[in-house]
């Protein structure tokens, strides 16, 4: 009998079939373990949206009213007409010296005491401009210091596309608050939202092709927007039209000082989107395709329109999403649906219009 005996184990060549086989399989699972992962946060956003609903429907029960797109007391004037005036959340002012009366805030604001916010809702001094109260901060009773502007609300984030800010990350070209005139030693690199407002149809923003940080939401005097309207005949019928949010056939639910109540939803509260996911470019320049952010700001950075498609990737003013081919929506019902970005274009400004007259066939 021989004195050497075989011992057992792999070969070199079974080992790497065996590694190859478990690649495979890991390559084979990946996708799904992804897909339902993904799936996992689209639901996430999708209760988002849903809490945004109910946190509104709640404001509008005790106010009668929906809250202000945004509140602004201070107005500049282009060739088209007055809008917001760019620096009236951005400047910084001592505390308490707010002559102008200054404001500058969005919606998201005012919904926060729906939203389990409360007590960030309570520190915040309306006496004072966004701006102020971002580095002037609140003292609370345990001697800490916190700033309303630049706090994280988690339900203000999609979480396929982000759970904070990323202000010097993936979203560091984004104009912010403190964009314009930073304060040594105070980074605005916390406040950011996936969701905005609906504005209409029409064009809300007065814009500057070359600073991306002149821009805000117009509110056209009645003169001012009766020199937009073209009149025509079309199928025998004299119909006026606008390019402009404000004109009766293009308005949404949010605007400048806006005050909507449920009943000037004329178009049914079903067929009308309130909020939506919203597109947040990375880009540094042009300035059309530079977003803004911050929950808290009122004008871009909390509002959209529907002039443009969905994921056309075209305007900042647009909506979007991280998700795959759609967009979710929170429509004025309080119900919550998915969108396809390839969904036709007047059928979309037409979810975007609260009081246009014109019906809504699509397919929830």
């Amino acid at each position: 009998m021989s004195s050497r005996q075989r011992q057992k184990g792999f070969t070199l060549i079974e080992l790497l079939v065996v590694i190859a086989i478990i690649a495979m399989l890991v390559a084979l699972l990946l996708p799904a373990v992804q897909k339902a992962r993904e799936a996992a946060r689209r639901a996430q956003c999708q209760n988002n949206l849903k809490q945004l609903g109910l946190a509104l429907h709640n404001y509008h029960d005790v106010h009668r009213v929906l809250p202000p797109g945004q509140i602004n007391n201070g107005f500049l004037v282009d060739n088209i007409g007055r809008y917001a005036n760019p620096a009236e959340a951005r400047i910084l002012q001592p505390r308490g010296t707010n002559n102008r009366g200054f404001h500058g805030t969005s919606w998201m604001l005012h919904i926060l005491p729906n939203l389990d916010q409360a007590s960030l809702y309570n520190s915040y001094f309306f006496g004072d401009n966004v701006r102020t109260n971002g580095e002037f901060g609140f003292q609370t009773q345990d001697l800490n210091v916190i700033f309303p502007p630049r706090t994280e609300i988690p339900a203000f984030y999609c979480p396929s596309r982000r759970t904070s800010m990323q202000a010097t990350g993936t979203y560091a070209a984004c104009d912010r608050i403190d964009s314009a005139v930073p304060t040594a030693g105070i980074t605005w690199s916390q406040g950011g939202n996936d969701y905005a407002g609906c504005t209409g149809s029409g064009i809300t923003f007065h814009e500057d092709a070359t600073d991306s940080t002149d821009r805000q939401t117009y509110w056209m005097l009645p003169g001012q927007l009766a020199a937009t309207v073209t009149s025509g005949v079309v199928n025998g019928q004299n119909i006026s039209t606008s390019l402009f949010t404000q004109f009766q056939s293009n308005i949404g639910i949010f605007g400048v000082n806006s005050a909507v109540s449920f009943r000037d939803i004329t178009d049914g509260t079903s067929n009308v989107v309130m909020v939506s996911e919203r597109r947040l470019f990375t880009n540094l320049a042009p300035a059309n395709l530079r977003s803004s952010d911050g929950w808290i700001w009122g004008g871009p950075a909390t509002l959209y329109s529907h002039r443009i498609a969905p994921h056309s990737g075209l305007w900042y003013d647009e909506a979007d999403s991280a998700h795959d081919q759609i967009v979710q929506v929170l429509l004025a019902d309080g119900s919550v649906k998915m969108i396809g970005v390839n969904i036709d274009l007047l059928t979309w400004k037409n979810l975007g219009n609260m009081s246009q007259g014109a019906p809504v066939n699509i397919a929830f």
